[in-house]
């Protein structure tokens, strides 16, 4: 792997960051793209971009930290220094903090979470290709033949980073096409995010880095909650769509 993509001086350029800034870039030209689509004013919705993409670095930073808290308890410094991030804790505070500016700027909450969308997905291909170039969230030995080995590895391991980028690749045309045409508020978000956190949640079988709570790690317990919250409300607005 080479996670150094190039070096000015003795500053080194990681993959990964710019992967992370490839990702802040697409989605600020998607929600471009389908605020006019909706109507909306594009500089209030350009406002909560750069909202969004502030609370998505912080809550990112701690979905890392929180599955390793009694490390941190012990070494607190290294909640700045050392690496990790976390899509699930980015997810879940942009959803939060959100809510006030939507209410202040009288936006129709679901409507703008169908924007993120199309984002989740390319997010997940950029950064899980950084992860891979990173060699880190690799899953376990295997001797298939497109296993890698990383420089941290004794021999070749399953690449779930390139697992959850291919299925990303097959999720995002159709998160997409739902955010092009949603039959309601919250139909591209909620199916995107369903999808995405069904594959979290079984590929983190193969990869469980973190600490164990029964058989799952804390991101497949995340991952669980929200498909048993986006399903049954998935269910009740297409009823609701179709009686209408």
């Amino acid at each position: 792997m080479a996670p150094i993509a190039f070096s000015i001086g003795s500053l080194d350029i990681y993959w990964y960051g710019i992967l992370m800034a490839g990702t802040f870039v697409a989605a600020y030209f998607i929600s471009r793209h389908f605020s006019k689509l909706y109507g909306l004013d594009w500089h209030v919705i350009e406002n909560l971009y750069f909202l969004c993409a502030f609370a998505g670095l912080i809550g990112s930073r701690l979905g890392a930290v929180l599955p390793h808290w009694r490390y941190y308890l012990q070494n607190p410094l290294e909640i700045f220094s050392r690496g990790g991030m976390s899509s699930q804790g980015a997810i879940l505070t942009i959803m939060v903090i959100g809510i006030p500016f939507v209410r202040k700027h009288k936006l129709r909450y679901w409507q703008l979470a169908d924007i993120a969308a199309p984002i989740l997905s390319v997010g997940h291909i950029l950064i899980r290709t950084g992860n891979f170039l990173n060699g880190e969230l690799y899953g376990p030995p295997t001797d298939l033949p497109w296993g890698v080995e990383f420089p941290t590895t004794l021999g070749p391991v399953h690449p779930t980073q390139l697992y959850e980028v291919a299925a990303a690749l097959i999720i995002l045309p159709f998160a997409w096409k739902w955010a092009q045409n949603p039959k309601y508020n919250g139909y591209a978000f909620f199916r995107t995010l369903f999808v995405h956190s069904l594959v979290r949640f079984f590929l983190d079988f193969l990869r469980q880095h973190s600490e164990l709570y029964g058989p799952f790690v804390l991101s497949q317990i995340i991952a669980l909650a929200i498909c048993l919250v986006c399903l049954p409300v998935i269910i009740i607005l297409d009823r609701r769509y179709k009686a209408a």
